[in-house]
């Protein structure tokens, strides 16, 4: 059996407590006939667009609100009051449809609620009752949900943007160098657009560890990478922490040329900065520098490329060090 407390007394009267709860309701509340006019309006939703019940009686809700009109929402409510289907406005595709502000401090942009709006149209038999169709429009302030999803979006990009970052020096770690690989890698096959990449090694770092300790060796390892990143500064490029003392430098749509001038440009900017190496020959801390470039071939693993800038570094080591040495990959 269906139960339900009647709306209207004995006397035909609407009951006293009706305006009561419908100015409690934690929600606007709208009911706009069929020429879109204000019928009627609970508090929750005049306190919010600044209005009172004088204001609003009997104006359209074009005239109250001008900016509404030709949006979605208007086509909306005429789609409802047409043809009596319920409809949802979410605040993912029409985050503040209503001029609705939060009640401290003046209107302004930033205060303007987030809005959820449920559109609900009488029923054929209740349309018969009144002589025309009225509208039902309840919107729900969803403004604290949508500041919590973009806080929680935040702190995941947040982790996610640790978990690729060394955490000593600051730039790309190995699995972010990993990423960047393959990703660039697929592009370089599709696309048959060169890819480059530089691997570089500290010359003599063991002993400089030996010599000032690792607290000081991490602060050098940190600066060098630094003058790595400064010189991959393109949005594709990738400087990253490869592993212990080596750093990469990944560079999509570089040529061989193109890449050893950038690798040049760090040896020489780390030499300018004379760091004390006594271990060293010279006296101050170098690195050495591998370089391979490619058009990736079809078929080819990604991990070739970083096979041959290794070789390459092997070979700059072998020549004694505070040099690059190229290893040309064939297309």
């Amino acid at each position: 059996m269906t139960s339900f407390v009647p709306l209207v007394t004995a006397d035909g009267d609407v009951p006293a407590w009706m305006p009561w709860a419908l100015d409690h309701v934690q929600a606007g509340v709208l009911v706009l006939d069929a020429e879109l006019r204000v019928v009627f309006a609970n508090q929750w939703l005049l306190r919010r667009a600044g209005l009172d019940t004088a204001q609003v009686s009997q104006q359209t809700l074009l005239d109250l609100f001008p900016e509404i009109r030709s949006s979605h929402l208007e086509k909306a409510l005429r789609q409802a009051l047409r043809t009596g289907f319920s409809a949802v406005l979410s605040e993912t595709l029409h985050s503040a449809p209503l001029p609705l502000f939060a009640l401290s401090g003046p209107p302004s942009d930033d205060r303007r609620l987030k809005q959820s709006i449920q559109i609900v149209p009488m029923g054929a038999s209740a349309t018969s009752l009144s002589g025309q169709r009225h509208v039902l429009v309840q919107v729900t302030d969803v403004t604290p949900a949508v500041a919590r999803e973009r806080l929680l979006k935040e702190q995941a990009e947040r982790l996610h943007g640790l978990a690729h970052v060394d955490a000593l020096t600051e730039i790309g770690n190995r699995r972010h160098f990993d990423t960047m690989l393959a990703t660039e890698w697929r592009y370089a096959q599709r696309q048959q657009r060169p890819l480059s990449l530089v691997l570089f090694d500290i010359d003599h770092f063991k002993q400089y560890n030996d010599v000032y300790g690792h607290p000081r060796g991490d602060a050098c390892l940190k600066t060098l990478a630094a003058v790595m990143a400064r010189v991959a500064q393109r949005p594709r490029d990738a400087a990253c922490r490869y592993g212990g003392e080596e750093l990469a430098m990944l560079l999509p749509d570089t040529d061989l040329a193109g890449a050893c001038q950038l690798a040049d440009k760090v040896l020489h900017r780390v030499r300018e900065l004379r760091l004390p190496h006594p271990s060293n020959p010279g006296g101050i801390v170098t690195m050495s520098a591998g370089v391979a470039s490619t058009l990736a071939p079809t078929g080819v693993p990604a991990e070739t490329l970083l096979r041959q800038a290794d070789h390459a570094l092997y070979e700059a080591k072998a020549a004694g060090r505070d040099c690059l040495m190229v290893y040309a990959v064939e297309a």
